[in-house]
């Protein structure tokens, strides 16, 4: 049974407890009052770069006009956007708006130089969606057999654009040497629109990105649908099988952009800016602007993009150790 004296200590622990979050919570309540930047690891154009920037549109009403500003920092397959978040001030007024790429680092280098896992705190997702694979039509293919079969005819003929060693899209390209036997050329760029504009210009055959940056081209002819990622067919695209479908398996779940702060970021204003995503992706000019752009609005809470961020992370590591891909 407990003592009249345990009950008053532990009131009085819970009540002190109170307190010593009271400033946290009221920081929180009054963030933000000067302008928020979101790191971009890629170039302008992209799909992270279009949904980052309407976020941040929808955020900015939100706030009631307090800036919000996107920063573009391409290259060094995310560390460089990575790194300007970390050596930030740990205040709320920096974050990093990124895809998978950033928390696989560790499998893929040697040394990295800071922990995604523990340097880096996932906040919300901004969308979650399927990527498509997409040739130029000189490649004179208009379905994955076929590409597969010019390729095993003429090897090294065909080159790939990713968007990073170790990405998402540089996995597909493993995949896609694997299953059709031969060795599709790699081509890495800073992000998917400087991919996808080698892959109109023809300076490579093949890309694989998010609906919307290609939806035009798909449109004009300009740009063949190959398949798409994803457990089934998109609704955007519902003519083009999957490649779970065609018997390329791993990328089952959905890609994602996403909202990390630093670690040492006060945990309140992460719950915050989690709590305001999800508020402002849920507006219905927003998601319009989202569907349109062939993407589905993230709508997580802070807990449940956590564990997609640990579920993609667990699934990746596995497909790039038995890839054997490494950073030099």
């Amino acid at each position: 049974m407990l003592s009249r004296r345990s009950l008053m200590q532990g009131a009085l622990g819970a009540g002190f407890g109170a307190l010593s979050q009271a400033p946290a919570l009221a920081q929180a309540a009054e963030w933000p009052q000067r302008p928020v930047r979101l790191v971009v690891p890629f170039a302008p154009g992209g799909g992270a770069d279009i949904a980052t920037r309407q976020l941040c549109e929808q955020l900015r009403k939100g706030w009631g006009g307090t800036a919000t500003v996107i920063d573009n920092k391409p290259g060094a397959n995310t560390i460089i956007a990575a790194e300007t978040v970390l050596n930030a001030p740990r205040d709320g007024s920096t974050f990093l708006a990124t895809i998978s790429l950033t928390t696989q680092l560790p499998y893929l280098m040697a040394k990295v130089p800071f922990n995604p896992a523990t340097d880096l705190v996932p906040v919300g997702a901004i969308t979650v969606e399927q990527l498509v694979l997409v040739a130029n039509p000189a490649a004179g293919a208009r379905t994955l057999p076929e590409l597969f079969a010019a390729a095993r005819r003429e090897p090294h003929r065909f080159a790939f654009g990713s968007y990073g060693i170790g990405s998402n899209s540089h996995l597909v390209l493993n995949e896609l040497n694997r299953a059709s036997g031969t060795e599709i050329v790699h081509s890495p760029y800073k992000g998917a629109a400087p991919a996808v504009q080698a892959v109109l210009g023809g300076e490579v055959a093949l890309a694989v990105s998010n609906y919307g940056t290609v939806k035009q081209h798909i449109a004009s002819g300009k740009l063949v649908p190959l398949a798409v990622t994803g457990e089934r067919r998109s609704r955007f695209l519902p003519a083009v099988p999957s490649f779970a479908e065609l018997g390329i398996k791993g990328f089952e779940t959905p890609a994602w952009i996403g909202v990390f702060a630093a670690r040492g970021v006060p945990d309140a204003i992460v719950q915050k800016l989690g709590a305001d995503m999800r508020k402002a992706l849920q507006a219905p000019e927003l998601v319009t602007k989202l569907v349109d752009f062939g993407q589905e609005p993230g709508q997580m809470t802070v807990a449940e993009f956590q564990a997609l961020v640990r579920r993609d992370e667990e699934n990746a590591g596995r497909m790039i150790r038995a890839a054997g891909i490494r950073l030099e």
